[in-house]
């Protein structure tokens, strides 16, 4: 009954788009165009909270869209604003509706749903013969997975974002704590600590109490232990599990070449082993389980934790706050190595979302005419800054990249690193701003200069941006490259599959309340073999059937 239930919604829901799809086209004829001529495109705008943009700017109307609207001759229209899972379910609507608009950022999960469903253009030769050398570069850089994963039946039907975030995940230490209680860490200057050093630093922080709360505790996680990304392993256990060969929630090829998860591995026991002897020593947050993430901030800013794990990026979104509370506040970043000295981290999946384009609409290449203009033009051409002047003043008041018409970032794979390098170079007298490879690269030196000629006197978000890419960017992530330690394992699946789509969310709540249970001593690690028969009948075997289907089928 249920079967029966779902195939006549999906038939409904089938019949509302195909009847909407033939309303578009008629729009398409009646008015495609603004009385002046103008192209009009229509989008689905993913927002954020506070965009900061200027008074009188809104997401129809700014900098990014006059500059649009004026180069390619366009009328920009936002057809639905949202923000968070608020646009997710604008775009669910959307597509049940079949009433999409003409440009779209979507997921790979819903740009599969539109293909099956003959909504979206297919974007194949727009791309081979529109798209700028520099951003075929971008996509080539990671391999070219980014196109591979926007292709269905050899068709290219949406053009990628790409996600650099570069692991492994890092542990930020209260540096002056350190500093106060005589602690050295990382003597060989690898930007690497052992398992046995955030042992002993978590033991002593919790000891000896350097933030002087009633409240104090060594290291603190979140409930979930598992983040589905390097990007969102802030207060995971990520990178201890890194450490010992464990990766909950990743797909990897085990010894015999078969499609395994992390979650039933051998080592994933041993990170909860390890993680249940912490909290039996009492290093481990005595309120595991229950600490949401706003209790763990709040651990941190309050000075009651002084080590917490997370990306690069931590200080810009998150650490900041300590330093606003209290000015002599000082993070240090640290990667984790494993028994034989590496740092071990899954390999980030390399694609974002995608910009879709809706079947019918007349002009498809706009959406990578816009995506050249954006992100190579405007990225790399050395007077961007006088040639686009408001733009540049977006970026020198950190306005929101949601302004743009595609909220989603296009970048090569060690952007990242070359940037802070190039940097970090300057900052040293080693190199000239005329000799950095981005010319974007000049902003971020400017607010280096800026902390670094008075930090005592510098805003926090300048204390951050120097945290960030000095401490956690260029001492680590460069350096850990550079020295030889990284080893990255390439994630062959990163994706949904039928079953995984009906019973995932119930496989992960059986995953999170037992890996919570075992670290607190509430289930038996001994029960880890009777976890992964249970996970396994759940779904876990049908869907590690799926995602070997997939990735054979590549």
């Amino acid at each position: 009954m249920a079967t029966f239930k779902k195939k006549l919604i999906s038939g409904i829901m089938l019949g509302a788009a195909v009847l909407a799809f033939a309303a578009c086209g008629k729009k398409d004829e009646n008015a495609e165009t603004t009385t002046d001529g103008k192209t009009i495109i229509t989008l689905g705008r993913q927002t954020a909270v506070d965009p900061k943009l200027p008074k009188g700017d809104t997401y129809n109307s700014n900098a990014y869209t006059r500059a649009v609207d004026k180069k390619f001759n366009v009328k920009i229209k936002d057809k639905f604003e949202a923000n968070g899972d608020d646009y997710k379910r604008q775009v669910s609507l959307a597509i049940a509706s079949g009433d999409i608009p003409d440009m779209m950022v979507v997921s790979r999960d819903e740009m599969k749903e539109l293909y099956d469903n003959d909504l979206i253009e297919d974007m194949t030769a727009v791309y081979k013969n529109t798209g700028s050398k520099a951003i075929k570069e971008a996509y080539e850089s990671y391999k070219n997975r980014p196109i591979e994963d926007g292709t269905f039946d050899k068709k290219l039907m949406g053009l990628p974002a790409t996600a650099g975030d570069l692991g492994p995940s890092l542990f930020w230490v209260r540096d002056d704590w350190a500093q106060k209680l005589g602690i050295k860490l990382d003597a060989d200057g690898n930007g690497a600590i052992t398992m046995n050093e955030l042992h002993d630093l978590a033991k002593t922080f919790a000891e000896k109490n350097p933030g002087g709360t009633a409240k104090n505790t060594g290291i603190a996680i979140a409930p979930t232990v598992v983040s589905g990304s390097y990007g969102g392993s802030g207060y995971s256990a990520m990178g201890i599990g890194d450490a010992l060969g464990s990766h909950p929630g990743f797909w990897m090829k085990g010894a015999d070449g078969k499609i395994v998860n992390g979650t039933v591995t051998k080592e994933t026991k041993d990170t909860l082993t390890l993680l249940n002897s912490w909290y039996k020593e009492g290093i481990l947050d005595k309120q595991f389980g229950t600490r949401t993430w706003d209790d763990i901030s709040a651990m941190m800013v309050n000075g009651e934790t002084g080590i917490v794990s997370g990306p690069w990026h931590i200080p810009d979104w998150n650490l900041f706050q300590a330093k606003e509370k209290n000015k002599d506040v000082s993070f240090k970043a640290y990667a984790l190595e494993n028994a034989q000295g590496k740092v071990e981290t899954i390999l980030n999946n390399p694609t974002g979302n995608f910009v879709v384009v809706r079947k019918g609409f007349k002009k498809p290449e706009l959406a990578m005419k816009i995506i050249n203009f954006i992100y190579d033009d405007m990225r790399n051409s050395p007077t961007a800054a006088t040639d686009y002047p408001e733009i540049a003043a977006y970026h020198a008041s950190a306005v929101d990249g949601s302004t743009r018409p595609f909220n989603i970032e296009i970048n090569p794979a060690t952007e990242l690193l070359d940037t802070v390098s190039d940097a970090k170079a300057v900052l040293d007298g080693q190199k000239t701003e005329n000799d950095v490879k981005y010319p974007d690269t000049r902003s971020l030196i400017k607010t280096l200069q800026t902390y670094s000629k008075d930090p005592a006197a510098a805003k926090s978000t300048d204390w951050a941006t120097y945290t960030s890419r000095i401490f956690g960017v260029n001492d680590v992530l460069v350096k850990v490259r550079h020295e030889g330690l990284l080893t990255e394992i390439d994630s062959p699946f990163f994706g949904n599959t039928k079953t995984l789509e009906e019973k995932g969310a119930d496989m992960d709540k059986l995953r999170e309340e037992t890996f919570m249970k075992m670290i607190t001593g509430a289930k038996p690690l001994s029960d880890f073999d009777n976890f992964v028969k249970q996970w396994n009948k759940q779904g876990g075997a049908q869907v590690t059937q799926e995602v070997q289907k997939e990735v054979d089928s590549k």
